[in-house]
């Protein structure tokens, strides 16, 4: 029996059509356009996160006053306002996590704060952390809040509720500085300084910590050229932000 010839050098019909081959292309096209503008919205995202703006120069964090916020501009800056308000937090009676004085829920402040690009320092005081931690989470503001646990036990909660919110470890010497680094282990922390510390021990934690964190000294005196020349820091939190001289702080 005669066998087939399978080595034909005719050359072999495509098995579709112009048309599908036109809209397989189409597709390709759009899948590419698709994954080019999801790279640039995580681009634009991660841009305004926590350590990006630190990255491009100081922070200056100045006192949120919740009296003055509504559900429409919570956590809006005004122009020539910081870059990053610091709130302190409530837990009502109802279970909800609110900013005070006032009591406008976080969730609002959180949403707005997103859509005005600003950060948050967030005093727990009294609050349970993994409840503000979720709710950092679905705002999709991981990368662009700080939390400042009220004792040593809630820094230890804050620190397993989330793994990647940054979370404000107070430091006064050398060992607290050894202590704060062994209690975050991999997770992100703040070391949190007071002023009044030694230059040595801003320059130890912030070989470790992936911020630091100050305040603006008290003293007619004060040199803010003079004292950030000596001391690696990233955020001041002050009420007095004409003190900090613009060109230090780039991103506010």
């Amino acid at each position: 029996m005669p066998h087939l010839d399978t080595t034909s050098d005719e050359p072999r019909k495509s098995t579709g059509t112009p048309l599908k081959r036109c809209l397989g292309k189409g597709a390709l096209a759009v899948g590419v356009c698709m994954l080019a503008c999801a790279g640039l919205v995580l681009h634009q995202s991660k841009a305004y996160g926590l350590l990006a703006r630190i990255h491009h120069g100081l922070i200056i964090c100045t006192p949120g006053t919740g009296l003055s916020m509504t559900a429409a501009s919570a956590g809006l800056p005004h122009q020539n306002n910081p870059g990053m308000l610091r709130l302190e937090l409530a837990s009502q009676d109802d279970g909800r996590v609110i900013v005070v004085p006032g009591s406008n829920p976080l969730n609002e402040v959180l949403a707005s704060s997103r859509r005005a690009h600003t950060l948050l320092m967030l005093d727990l005081n009294d609050t349970n952390p993994t409840d503000v931690a979720l709710l950092v989470r679905k705002a999709r503001m991981r990368d662009r809040v700080v939390l400042v646990p009220s004792s040593k036990e809630t820094t230890e909660v804050a620190l397993q509720a989330d793994p990647s919110i940054l979370v404000a470890i107070p430091v006064h010497s050398t060992r607290e500085a050894y202590a704060a680094h062994r209690m975050a282990g991999h997770h992100p922390y703040a070391a949190y300084l007071s002023p009044n510390a030694a230059p040595d021990l801003f320059t130890l934690v912030h070989r470790d910590a992936e911020a630091v964190i100050t305040e603006n000294p008290i003293a007619t005196n004060f040199q803010p050229d003079e004292f950030l020349a000596e001391r690696p820091v990233d955020i001041v939190v002050t009420p007095q932000t004409s003190q900090v001289p613009r060109t230090l702080a780039r991103d506010s």
